[in-house]
């Protein structure tokens, strides 16, 4: 697995955009102050998570060009299985997305003026949704056979979801018909987990991050049964 995993990470280094853009993002959300009555950067928070979203489905692109270009076939020629192939990749992008999401919440604490609580239970629920998004991104490929398109539909759907699921905007400006809809949406119980954080739920907090790890275990399951095709 360590092959897979240094290949992986050269093949990373290869992608300047979504390097950039993992360093990029935080700066630009750090600008975002904390305004009215909120005593927490929940908004900032749901709009990085918003940006984890598109940095996972943009490093996982490898496992989908593997399987466009064939690459993927030659790979099951050798004796590294498709359990190792997987893991190798995904503990890449995690890796990727821990040092991303490092760099934020270090700036986060110099930047806004919250509780450290806060800041530690924000870091646990960004790396719950780094794991979540990643599988997403596992998932959401291999229902599609070009990262072109897999890319230009996924856009779309994860800026709906980040609406509903209260990462743009709080949950309690969504009606009522839209917030039960969005129950059944990792993005709803991020947004809902940081709420249960900045009110002192910490049991519900937990939930959440129970449930984002759910979510994770299922997108996993099923697009990790797509093997070397």
């Amino acid at each position: 697995m360590m092959t897979i995993l240094a290949f992986t990470f050269r093949r990373l280094w290869k992608q300047p955009l979504v390097l950039g853009l993992m360093f990029v993002l935080p700066f630009i959300i750090l600008l975002i102050p904390v305004t009215g009555a909120e005593e927490t950067p929940r908004f900032q928070y749901g709009l990085f998570a918003l940006g984890l979203m598109f940095v996972a489905v943009m490093l996982s692109k490898l496992v989908i060009e593997d399987r466009q270009l064939k690459t993927i076939v030659r790979i099951a020629s050798t004796p590294v299985s498709h359990r190792t192939y997987l893991l190798g990749h995904l503990l890449a992008y995690f890796l990727v997305a821990i040092v991303q999401i490092t760099f934020f919440w270090a700036l986060s604490l110099i930047r806004w003026d919250a509780s450290m609580t806060f800041f530690l239970w924000g870091y646990g629920f960004l790396l719950f949704f780094a794991v979540m998004a990643i599988a997403l991104s596992l998932f959401w490929h291999t229902l599609f056979k070009t990262y072109t398109i897999s890319l230009a539909v996924y856009s779309i759907v994860a800026n709906i979801i980040a609406v509903i699921g209260g990462l743009m905007f709080p949950l309690a400006m969504l009606p009522d018909d839209i917030r039960r809809v969005a129950v059944v949406m990792p993005t709803y119980w991020y947004s809902y987990g940081l709420e249960y954080v900045a009110e002192g739920d910490y049991r519900g907090a937990f939930l959440s991050l129970c449930i984002l790890l759910g979510f994770a275990i299922i997108f996993l399951s099923v697009g990790s049964t797509r093997r070397f095709e």
